[in-house]
């Protein structure tokens, strides 16, 4: 066989090889279905919990994070990404969020504060205001003058803030003598013995 024969010969070959295992690779690559497991129910569940749940589901666990709640128990997962019932391929890994528990805050002093102002600045904190009045000798009308929480305590985010915002003195001076008479008139002012002499 001539030389120009057989370098034909082997080109053929050659080509025919490459020609067989594109087409073989291509469609073994075409026909190949990939696997897929959907993400299980894990909201409420510890991380240990939720590591067994994805391992049989052939899933395996991803990055965690937190946020502050309090829906879920501190250290339970609150979220996951994908979601429950996400169809994803078999091997991925799941993102967990996990409860930090409800977002504690100090109560801000708001002693001597006009109750306008006492009002907005809790509000603005995300606190629920309860208000109340009581009089107070030390405190002028209309100033905040006793808070429950306490100030400076720390308690959850949204909680219920008791304010006590002054009416001013009990007291007021007798209409007949001058002196000192309760604020409610049918009591007897200490001052002279009258009855329902005292401005209200």
């Amino acid at each position: 066989m001539s030389t120009r024969k057989r370098t034909r010969l082997v080109a053929a070959f050659i080509l025919f090889s490459l020609l067989y295992a594109y087409f073989t690779v291509g469609c073994s690559r075409s026909t190949s279905v990939t696997e897929m497991s959907t993400v299980p129910q894990l909201v409420g569940l510890t991380p240990q919990e939720a590591q067994g749940r994805l391992a049989e589901a052939g899933l395996g666990v991803g990055e965690t994070s937190g946020t502050y709640t309090d829906a879920v128990p501190p250290g339970m997962i609150v979220s996951t990404h994908p979601a429950c019932g996400v169809d994803i391929e078999r091997g991925s890994s799941v993102t967990l969020t996990l409860s930090k528990g409800p977002e504690m805050v100090a109560i801000p002093s708001l002693l001597g504060h006009a109750e306008a102002d006492a009002l907005a600045a809790l509000r603005a904190q995300g606190f629920q205001v309860e208000l109340q009045q009581a009089y107070d000798e030390s405190v002028g009308a209309g100033l905040v003058c006793a808070m429950e929480p306490a100030p400076d305590t720390s308690v959850a985010r949204g909680s219920r803030i008791a304010v006590t915002v002054s009416q001013g003195s009990a007291y007021v001076t007798c209409g007949t003598c001058g002196g000192d008479g309760a604020v409610t008139a049918a009591i007897t002012c200490p001052e002279c013995g009258g009855t329902g002499l005292c401005d209200t």
